[in-house]
């Protein structure tokens, strides 16, 4: 064991009486006042039918808080994944929701809610990482992968108008070269574009598994994903107007599916892409539809966050701009042997609804 997992385990064994790990949590009321002070009054987080979903609609989810002195003081959550790096499961997880009450930070107490994931699973994920806690994840020994891809691509001038005020002319030139440009690709497609079937999903089945598994068989790193997970994930969620799902249909069969999701990004109607799964020749048509139903939706942009070189060059290709600000990508292993493969960024294959990212991407950077 190296001497930063020495140091994880020490911090983690003094606060380990104190950790729990309860769904739903003995402490009940404590974990909604810990959130509302974390988050605010109106929050996901402290949401009662939220935490519901999250952790008991979905088992494999897992919270870990710790209560000291009549509160809850931090808490630190994983969103399981079955992850296969080439032949091998992977007992894997994103690490999500990791706060500590200002009171408790400098004791070690982040080091000990880390330390309970990494003490369950044998590779981590962290992705959304802030500022303070990718310091704590790189002294922790965590690989850093950068940044991911954030493109957008604007629909209309409602999303610089609104913060008129915050904005340079150069930044404002930018934004109007880069709509008129957009604007003109969209009316370029629509006349040359095959015209492709596409229905909404009302239930996801194993015939979309089967998708996802037969695209990425090759890839050295994946992340397995079964109906059920995708009906929990997205027609489960407790907001059910949050996300819609439409697959490609070919002979009354589908071939490929994504999944959209209705947001306000910085004050202005926006479209994210939360999931794309589709073969190469599909990706155009995807795209494409994605694009009609944001213009259809009158949103001011259409947004994706990921980790995908297929999905990056369809989308350059229908003028969606590289954006600064993309989420960090952090990887954590006890076994050496995975390194060299998780610190290769063309390896990953990430979207926006892998880890907690898009739930909480209201009002971020744009």
């Amino acid at each position: 064991m190296n001497r930063q997992r020495v140091i994880i385990d020490r911090m983690y064994q003094s606060f380990k009486g104190c950790i729990f790990d309860d769904v739903p949590a003995i402490h009940q009321k404590e974990l909604i006042d810990f959130h509302k002070s974390a988050h605010g009054e109106h929050s996901l987080q402290q949401d009662v039918g939220f935490n519901h979903w999250l952790y008991q609609e979905n088992t494999a989810n897992k919270r870990f808080y710790c209560y000291r002195d009549e509160q809850v003081v931090g808490q630190q959550s994983a969103m399981e994944v079955e992850l296969k790096m080439g032949d091998k499961i992977i007992n894997a997880a994103y690490a999500i929701e990791l706060w500590v009450r200002p009171e408790w930070k400098m004791k070690g107490l982040g080091v000990a809610m880390i330390g309970a994931l990494i003490d369950r699973y044998d590779v981590l994920i962290g992705l959304g990482v802030s500022d303070d806690a990718h310091k704590m994840f790189k002294r922790q020994g965590w690989l850093d992968l950068g940044m991911i891809d954030l493109l957008v691509k604007p629909l209309s001038l409602a999303g610089l108008s609104k913060r008129t005020a915050k904005t340079g002319i150069v930044r404002k030139l930018e934004y109007m070269a880069a709509l008129v440009a957009s604007t003109l690709s969209n009316i370029f497609r629509r006349g040359t574009a095959k015209k492709s079937n596409f229905r909404k999903i009302t239930r996801f089945t194993d015939e979309h598994a089967k998708i996802v598994d037969e695209i990425y068989a090759q890839d050295v790193i994946t992340a397995k994903k079964k109906a059920e997970y995708f009906n929990w994930r997205f027609l489960k969620f407790p907001d059910k107007k949050a996300y819609e799902a439409y697959e490609l249909v070919v002979a009354n069969e589908p071939t490929a599916f994504f999944v959209v999701k209705m947001t306000i990004w910085k004050g202005a109607q926006a479209l994210i892409i939360s999931e794309i799964h589709a073969r190469q020749s599909d990706l155009g048509a995807i795209i494409d539809e994605i694009v009609a139903l944001g213009v259809s939706k009158k949103v001011s942009m259409i947004i994706y966050q990921g980790l995908d070189e297929n999905i990056r060059r369809v989308l350059k290709s229908r003028l969606f701009f590289s954006h600064p600000g993309g989420e960090r990508l952090l990887a954590y292993t006890k076994q050496p042997k995975f390194e060299p493969i998780l610190l290769n960024k063309k390896n990953w294959r990430i979207c926006d609804a892998d880890s907690d990212v898009d739930l909480f991407l209201e009002n971020d950077v744009y």
